[in-house]
């Protein structure tokens, strides 16, 4: 009796655990183009007999047994298979995931069964590859790093190891384009190049990613005036039940990410990283310290059925300083001499760029149409003082500052006839470049 009564304890924790174990997978199957949801579509995980069939509200729900990465497959009659790749699941709390059908027109004659590899649009059947979050993480060398990751796609050329400078079949950086959820951004990378799009760190924080669509030609109308490529990110939907958080310490950086509901019809995301490299630096006896800090944000917020709006953020702080004491208690002379002709030649460089934006949804019995409103700035200065010595004015060598605004707005309109899509709209752009450079010979 007593040894039943010592293991008790034990025995009903491990039965909890079992209990708890199981993960909720939930959320609901839209169409794509009415937002009206889709009854009777089946959910199911690839290779696997886990799945559930959506009710008369489009709601679904299951459970799974443990965190993975998991395909997903949603069926439904009269709308096209959707395949979504390589979704990780890496908590054991509920997760929210909503699923958007595209109409299928054509007859049904027969059934045929047969595997697809990739999702195609009418837009660019040959071009498009959407490239899942798991892939990202697992990229040898990428350190998590979506613009790492883009560089070992087919077609783009290689570059320095330092630099993410995306270059598509010959063309310059500044020839790709960057959507975050339908808003334009100009620059995805940390310290950019001024007029380019490449830089040593990503600014995208992929724990906010659920996938991105790379195009490499065939663009899609509504991105018209591209050039090299068009890569469109897709952010995650906010959980709907509770607030989650998570911690992340990479080789760089930390970050903090925020997911959950402000109330019954809003939700957010939200994430904030700076990095530790500048104490790496100096303890390697570096002539320079970079800092890098980035935030992220997304505000959705569902008017009703026929109308949704979202908001979106991303800006970072990047901060490139001397270390004035690289110096100290070396005795090697090469190590010196270099560190001295740094410390002479560079100057010190601070970023400074965001972008915000706004896009709302109305939806129509066979139609939709969106509204895109953003704002963006990118400022760069740098100073350079003779000996690094600024408490004397007239030591100032060079001094640099340009700003660049962009204000955009864009309208789009998709209207489905059967077997016939017709997209149209319009756009307007204003922008503004300033540029003060003082340079003492």
């Amino acid at each position: 009796m007593k040894n039943f009564l010592f293991w008790l304890p034990f025995s009903l924790a491990l039965l909890s655990l079992e209990t708890i174990a199981q993960i909720r997978v939930e959320g609901r199957v839209f169409d794509k183009i009415n937002n009206q949801p889709v009854l009777f579509a089946t959910v199911q995980i690839r290779d696997a007999s886990l799945g559930a069939v959506t009710d008369t509200n489009g709601y679904y729900s299951f459970e799974i047994e443990k965190p993975g990465i998991y395909t997903f497959l949603v069926r439904s009659v009269g709308y096209k298979l959707l395949t979504k790749f390589e979704f990780e699941i890496n908590t054991r709390a509920d997760v929210s995931l909503d699923f958007y059908l595209e109409k299928d027109q054509q007859t049904l004659n027969e059934v045929v069964v047969k595997a697809q590899g990739f999702n195609k649009t009418e837009e660019s059947p040959l071009s498009l590859r959407t490239i899942g979050v798991a892939e990202i993480r697992r990229a040898p060398g990428g350190n998590r790093d979506i613009s790492k990751v883009i560089q070992n796609l087919p077609g783009v050329a290689s570059t320095p190891s330092f630099r993410n400078d995306v270059i598509i079949r010959g063309g310059a950086p500044s020839e790709n384009r960057f959507f975050l959820d339908d808003v334009e951004i100009p620059n995805i990378n940390h310290f950019a190049t001024q007029g380019s799009s490449g830089g040593p760190v990503g600014i995208l924080n992929v724990n906010l990613i659920s996938e991105v669509d790379y195009f490499a030609s065939a663009f899609p109308v509504s991105r018209g005036n591209s050039l090299s490529s068009v890569f469109n990110f897709k952010l995650k939907d906010p959980e709907r039940k509770k607030i989650k958080g998570s911690f992340l310490l990479g080789s760089s950086d930390a970050a903090i990410s925020l997911d959950g509901p402000l109330s019954e019809k809003t939700g957010f995301l939200f994430s904030l990283r700076r990095s530790y490299l500048q104490f790496l630096f100096t303890a390697l006896k570096l002539p320079f310290l970079p800092t890098y800090n980035d935030a992220q944000f997304k505000i959705t917020h569902q008017i009703n059925d026929k109308n949704k709006i979202h908001f979106i953020g991303i800006g970072a702080i990047d901060d490139f300083v001397l270390n004035l004491k690289a110096n100290d208690g070396l005795e090697d002379s090469s190590l010196i001499a270099r560190n001295n002709y740094a410390l002479g030649n560079i100057p010190v460089n601070n970023q400074r760029n965001y972008t915000l934006g706004m896009v709302y949804t109305h939806f129509n019995a066979s139609s939709f149409q969106k509204i895109i409103v953003s704002r963006s700035f990118l400022n760069n200065t740098a100073q350079k003082y003779f000996m690094n010595d600024r408490s004397v004015a007239s030591n100032l060598l060079y001094d640099y500052n340009s700003s660049e605004h962009e204000n955009k707005l864009r309208f789009e309109s998709l209207k489905a006839f059967n077997k016939v899509k017709v997209l149209y709209g319009f756009g307007a752009k204003h922008l503004l470049y300033t540029n003060q450079t003082f340079n003492k010979q």
